[in-house]
């Protein structure tokens, strides 16, 4: 739903970006940066406040945070993908998009995507999937099966962020392709011509409509191939349904209307180094007589694999409960691996997932950071300084789900399976009885442990 707004607010803040772009080009850095921030807050989603926002600063890692925003924002913005370009010189410049041009939708008269998509069976002419328990092509009138070849995906699949973004390299995928959207959730359904769907495979409505192709898509380098079969995955679900002790007794058999609908869901992962100052006071002294000295450094993190949905629509709860991926098993994605199967495309952009994954990077390691600094020592104030970035990758993948909701009591609960393990995540009711009885056991063995205290200090005291 849109965000309504009076019209003087819409005036106020063209003011403040007019009046911020004209304190940037006098110049006047502070008052620029001050009204540009006022206007960012009032539309996070209008890329000038972010653009002119990186020309307010010298420091390489603000000028790259304010544009990434402004990529998020707008990502046909030419301008700040030039700007994230020019902060790497690692890029040939003949693969720039021309400054003052944005990247337009096109739809070739012969798209070359489209080449080879529509698969029929060789022996009876009827359209094949692909099949989670043979990793092929299968027919499922005749049973006639077809391998589909897999290759380990290679250090080629980690692309740069800092110069991906501006190039043509990220706007020629799914321009060719049918998309459909979804007008309960919002969710974006990319199939390839002569692939049908009549449901939206995250919220099972069938309100579907066609979609404005989207050719800024990134195509992506790796999928994840689906193992479990929708009977699996029901069978994963029931199974399921039966555990949790906090649950009710009867919600295995009193569930009703489990649906799961499969399909191939966008994701995003990155592998990089931080390095991060730190600085506090360390003693040197003993506990009685402490004799605090100041010391600083850095610490570094490697990291690879970081996870983020590249849907809005779920949540990092919920993936979180269905847990590991096999990622290292990727292989490189072919249009083969989704003959018959729904794929989602994207909605959180590169730039965005970028700044979540830093985000949880940073965070993690400063949680760590007391523990790893000066290791063993009595210590405080520590404190710790920003992030300093090198290597940053991405990988754009395709990991495969089971997604769908069950009825209790009148009431919805959503489900996620896992399709690589079977591993079931979602919502589930609590027993209201055994919630007090849990709480009720739990305050008796506190008070009886709180006795048997108080009764061992009397009977020292005794002593």
């Amino acid at each position: 739903m849109l965000e309504r707004r009076e019209p003087w607010e819409d005036e106020f803040f063209e003011t403040l970006v007019r009046n911020g772009i004209a304190a940037v080009k006098g110049g006047d850095r502070e008052t620029a940066r001050r009204l540009l921030q006022r206007a960012s807050r009032i539309k996070m989603a209008d890329a000038r406040p972010w653009l002119w926002l990186s020309a307010t600063t010298d420091d390489p890692e603000e000028q790259r945070l304010y544009l990434e925003r402004a990529v998020a924002a707008d990502p046909s913005n030419a301008a700040a993908r030039r700007g994230l370009v020019m902060l790497s010189e690692k890029l040939d410049k003949s693969r720039l998009v021309p400054e003052g041009e944005a990247v337009a939708p096109r739809r070739p008269q012969a798209p070359e995507t489209a080449q080879g998509m529509v698969y029929s069976c060789p022996q009876c002419g009827g359209q094949v999937q692909f099949d989670p328990l043979t990793s092929g092509l299968a027919c499922p009138f005749c049973g006639h099966q077809q391998q589909v070849a897999a290759q380990p995906i290679g250090e080629a699949a980690e692309q740069p962020i800092d110069f991906i973004l501006p190039t043509t390299r990220a706007h020629r995928w799914a321009e060719a392709q049918q998309s459909l959207s979804c007008e309960r959730c919002g969710a974006v359904t990319i199939l390839p011509p002569g692939q049908q769907a009549n449901r939206c495979p995250f919220c099972n409505s069938n309100r579907l409509v066609t979609a404005a192709e989207a050719p800024e898509l990134i195509q992506p380098q790796a999928i994840g191939l689906m193992k479990i079969t929708e009977e699996q995955a029901y069978a994963q679900v029931r199974r399921w349904l039966t555990q949790g002790w906090l649950a009710p007794d009867d919600l295995s058999v009193r569930a009703s209307q489990i649906w799961l609908r499969g399909a191939y869901y966008p994701f995003w992962t990155f592998d990089g180094t931080l390095e991060i100052s730190w600085r506090c006071e360390v003693n040197e002294g003993s506990s009685r007589a402490p004799r605090w000295v100041t010391r600083s450094g850095t610490e570094f993190a490697m990291f690879d694999d970081i996870l983020v949905p590249g849907l809005r629509n779920l949540s990092l709860q919920e993936i979180a409960a269905v847990e590991p991926f096999q990622l290292k098993s990727l292989v490189e994605f072919s249009p083969e691996f989704l003959v018959g199967w729904n794929c989602l495309g994207y909605n959180l952009p590169l730039s965005d997932a970028s700044l979540r994954a830093r985000e949880k990077v940073i965070n993690d390691l400063r949680k760590d950071l007391y523990r790893r600094v000066e290791p063993g020592r009595e210590k405080r104030n520590l404190t710790s300084g920003g992030g300093k970035w090198s290597g940053l990758t991405y990988k754009h993948i395709l990991l495969p789900l089971w997604v769908g909701s069950y009825f209790y009591r009148g009431k919805v609960y959503r489900l996620l399976v896992n399709g690589q393990s079977g591993k079931v995540g979602g919502k589930k009711p609590r027993d209201t009885a055994k919630i007090w009885m849990f709480v009720v056991g739990a305050s008796l063995i506190a008070v009886i442990f709180a006795i048997m205290v108080y009764v061992f200090i009397l009977r020292s005291g005794a002593g």
